[in-house]
């Protein structure tokens, strides 16, 4: 990826903190409408997060008329034939990735952003997570589904099912990586590591069928969920960069 393109991406963009804070009052000072812009692209996003969930509305309905639990309960039957202690701690393991890994990743790699001068980055990656699990406790608690196995140490709005919150999450968590992925490496690199950020979020949904924890029809309504959050934050950078936005941090932290 070019350089000039790179700085062009307050995502990617790397500057010292005063190199952006400079930015940030150029982009107050001069780049009101790109602000106002940027915010209302995310508010669009937001929205079309739940607008994604109502695209399925003809799935929810059926789901809230119990129309689906053919397909759901043939579905996780299938899985069961599967089981075996091997396979059971190989679910847990990478069910985790989905929900406590998220938290210590976002962590450790937004210390690593900042650390690098990709503050933009970092606030990105915080923002497409918390977003994320926001929206799916809003939805969880919109639709009231029970879950097909109870699951202990819960609060009561994650005691529900619709949709998955692992399948959401891990959806928007990584896929946001994936797409920093996509823009900084380069050769085999780039496409290994996306398509392994991928396959690993498709792990995560079976992983929680194969549990018996949620429906095919909530892992389903995850990823659409997660998947628009992400991309909705992704697309707010480049409106950022692309509307005449004051010039970019640079590209190395001065000194």
């Amino acid at each position: 990826m070019a350089a000039s393109d790179r700085r062009g991406d307050p995502l990617l963009a790397r500057a010292s903190p005063g190199g952006w804070a400079a930015w940030l009052r150029a982009l107050g000072e001069r780049g009101d409408a790109d602000l106002a812009a940027f915010g209302l692209t995310l508010a669009v996003g937001f929205a079309a997060g739940l607008l994604a969930l109502y695209l399925f509305a003809a799935l929810a309905y059926e789901v809230m008329r119990q129309q689906t639990d053919l397909l759901d309960l043939g579905v996780l039957a299938w899985l069961q034939q599967f089981k075996s202690p091997a396979l059971d701690a190989l679910a847990w393991a990478v069910s985790l990735m989905g929900s406590q890994a998220v938290a210590v990743l976002v962590v450790v790699l937004g210390v690593v952003y900042a650390l690098r001068g990709r503050w933009g980055a970092a606030v990105g990656l915080v923002l497409v997570t918390g977003g994320a699990q926001l929206l799916n406790d809003v939805l969880k608690g919109e639709f009231h589904r029970v879950r097909p196995a109870p699951v202990l140490g819960m609060i009561p709005v994650q005691a529900f099912s619709f949709p998955s919150g692992h399948a959401m999450v891990s959806a928007a968590f990584y896929g946001f990586l994936a797409y920093l992925s996509w823009r900084v490496l380069r050769g085999w690199w780039r496409t290994a590591s996306t398509l392994a950020l991928l396959a690993l979020v498709l792990a995560i949904g079976l992983s929680r069928l194969y549990l018996g924890v949620h429906y095919l029809t909530d892992v389903l309504a995850g990823y659409l969920a997660g998947f628009v959050w992400a991309d909705t934050v992704i697309l707010g950078s480049r409106l950022l960069a692309r509307r005449r936005a004051p010039p970019p941090p640079p590209d190395r932290v001065a000194g």
